[in-house]
C-alpha cells in the first residue's frame, strides 16, 4: 500500500473539520499516531500547511474568486481544498519549490474529478504564479475593515466587531498578533517539582525553556517540539496550560482546607491547578456536563498527585447534584465562550463560529452565572471568566448579573494580584490580549457575596 504524503493527510484533515465537529489539533495528533513513517520535517510541514490554510483561508479563497471562472461556493469543497493548500504554499511557504505545489495540487485532483479537475486546478494555481506580483488588495483607506478581512484573513464580521470595540489600529494589531504562531506554555506542578527544576530538566534535554513573565508557575518553550515529542509529559511535573490561563487560578487565590467548586471544569487544566494552589488539602468539585470531559478531569488528576477532586455530571446552568445547603468557599465559573481569545492556537475558530453563537452564549453565562451565585458563602469569591475578547461575553454579562445581584460587587483584582499584573486591570476587569503580551486573550471578573 503506498504511503500518504503530508498533503494528502492535510486535504484528510481540512475535509474532515468542515464535515465534522472534530478540532484540527486533535486530528493531527491522530494522524501522527497513524502515519509514523512521517519524519519531524513531514509532521513540521503537515502542521503548517493545515493550520496555515485555516489562517489565511479568507485570503486565499478571495484570490482563487479573481482567477477562477466558477464561483467558490460552486466548486467541490474537496478541490477546493487542494486550491487552498497549492495557493498556501506558493503564497506561504517560500521554501517550497512553487512546481512541486503545482504538480503536488494537481495529481490530488485526479482521482477526484480526473483530467478535467486537474486541469482545472493547473490552469488556476499557474495563473496565480504568473500574475501574484499584479493582485491588488481592498486599500486601509478605503475600506479598513474590508481591507484587514482580507489581507489578515478575517470574516469581515469578526473585524467589524473588532473595530467597534477597540478602533482601526488596535483591531489591526489583534488580527496581526492573532496570526502568529502561539507558542508553548508549560505550568509547573508545584506538588512535585518547582520551576527551576523544571526548566534545569527541560535544558538537559536540549529544549529553550525560560520562566514566565506574570505566572510564577509558568514556563514558555521557544522553538518547541510536538507535543507528542515533549519529555516526561506523562511524569506529571508539567502540564500544557497558556500563561493567561494560569492566571485565573491565581485570581480565584484558593486556600488550603477550604471548599471550591469548579463549576465548568472540562477538561481540567484549572481544576489541577487549584489542587495545585491548595497543596492538596481540601476539597474541590468540579462538574462537568459531559462524561467524557469528566474522564479528562480524572486522568489528568493520577499523574499530577492531585487527589482532593470529586467530579460530578451537571449542568451549570441548572441545579447542581450536590446536597442541599451545600456552600462554597469560592465558585470558579469558566464559561462556555465563543474562544475568540485563542484563534492563535485555534484558526479555524473564525470559520465555525459566528454573531449568532455570541449571542447564544451570552445567554448561557448569564444564567450560569446566577444559577452558580447560590452555592456561594456569604464573603466568598465568585470568579468568571472566559477566553474571549468580546463585552457581550464579559463585561455585559458581569454588569447584568451585578444589577440583578445586589448582595454581589466587584471585588478589587489589585489587591489579589501581584504588582507586575496591575497593567491588565482595567475597570476593574483582568483582561489579556494576543497583542502586546504574547497571551491568549481572556476576561476575569472577582466577584464577591457581601
Amino acid at each position: 500500500m503506498k504511503k500518504k504524503s503530508p498533503r494528502a493527510v492535510c486535504l484528510e484533515i481540512l475535509n474532515r473539520t468542515e464535515e465534522t465537529d472534530r478540532l484540527p489539533d486533535k486530528l493531527l495528533t491522530d494522524s501522527f499516531k497513524k502515519y509514523r513513517h512521517f519524519s519531524s520535517l513531514d509532521r513540521a510541514f503537515l502542521t503548517e500547511l493545515t493550520y496555515g490554510v485555516f489562517r489565511r483561508r479568507q485570503t486565499l479563497d478571495w484570490i482563487l474568486s479573481r482567477f477562477s471562472k466558477v464561483s467558490l461556493e460552486k466548486i467541490e469543497s474537496t478541490i477546493l481544498n487542494i486550491l487552498r493548500m497549492g495557493l498556501y504554499q506558493i503564497l506561504f511557504l517560500t521554501r517550497t519549490p512553487v512546481s512541486a505545489a503545482v504538480n503536488e495540487s494537481v495529481e490530488m485532483a485526479k482521482p477526484i474529478r480526473g483530467k478535467g479537475g486537474a486541469g482545472f486546478v493547473n490552469g488556476i494555481l499557474r495563473s496565480v504564479v504568473r500574475q501574484k506580483d499584479e493582485i491588488v488588495f481592498p486599500k486601509m483607506e478605503e475600506d479598513p475593515a474590508l481591507h484587514i478581512s482580507i489581507g489578515e484573513s478575517y470574516p469581515l464580521w469578526l473585524v467589524q466587531r473588532w473595530i467597534e470595540e477597540a478602533g482601526v489600529e488596535e483591531a489591526l494589531k489583534l488580527s496581526i498578533a492573532n496570526n502568529q504562531i502561539a507558542p508553548l506554555t508549560l505550568r509547573t506542578n508545584t506538588l512535585k517539582a518547582d520551576r527551576g527544576h523544571l526548566i534545569g530538566r527541560l535544558i538537559e534535554k536540549g529544549l529553550k525553556p525560560r520562566p514566565t513573565a506574570y505566572s510564577e508557575e509558568g514556563v514558555i518553550l521557544d522553538d518547541s517540539p510536538p507535543v507528542s515529542e515533549l519529555p516526561f509529559l506523562r511524569e506529571g511535573d508539567y502540564v500544557i496550560q497558556d500563561e493567561a490561563s494560569q492566571m485565573v487560578t491565581l485570581i480565584l487565590d484558593p486556600k488550603p482546607g477550604e471548599r471550591i467548586l469548579d463549576a465548568c471544569a472540562g477538561p481540567g487544566g484549572k481544576t489541577t491547578h487549584i489542587a495545585q494552589r491548595m497543596a492538596n488539602k481540601g476539597e474541590i468539585l468540579a462538574v462537568d456536563v459531559t462524561r467524557d470531559k469528566l474522564r479528562l478531569i480524572e486522568e489528568s488528576c493520577q499523574p499530577l498527585g492531585v487527589k482532593i477532586v470529586k467530579t460530578v455530571k451537571g449542568d451549570a446552568s441548572r441545579p447542581l447534584p450536590a446536597p442541599e445547603n451545600l456552600t462554597f468557599d469560592r465558585i470558579l465559573a469558566d464559561v462556555p465562550c465563543s474562544g475568540f481569545g485563542t484563534l492563535r492556537r485555534n484558526p479555524d475558530l473564525k470559520w465555525r463560529k459566528g454573531e449568532e453563537d455570541i449571542r447564544r452564549l451570552s445567554l448561557i453565562q448569564a444564567s450560569i452565572l446566577s444559577n452558580l451565585s447560590q452555592y456561594l458563602k456569604k464573603g466568598g469569591t465568585l470568579v468568571y471568566s472566559t477566553c474571549t475578547i468580546f463585552r457581550e461575553e464579559n463585561e455585559d454579562v458581569v454588569k447584568a448579573f451585578l444589577k440583578s445581584h445586589p448582595e454581589f460587587v466587584l471585588d478589587d483584582l489589585l489587591k489579589t494580584l501581584p504588582t507586575i499584573s496591575h497593567r491588565f486591570v482595567q475597570n476593574g476587569y483582568f483582561k489579556t490580549f494576543p497583542q502586546g503580551n504574547g497571551m491568549d486573550g481572556f476576561f476575569v471578573a472577582q466577584l464577591r457575596k457581601s
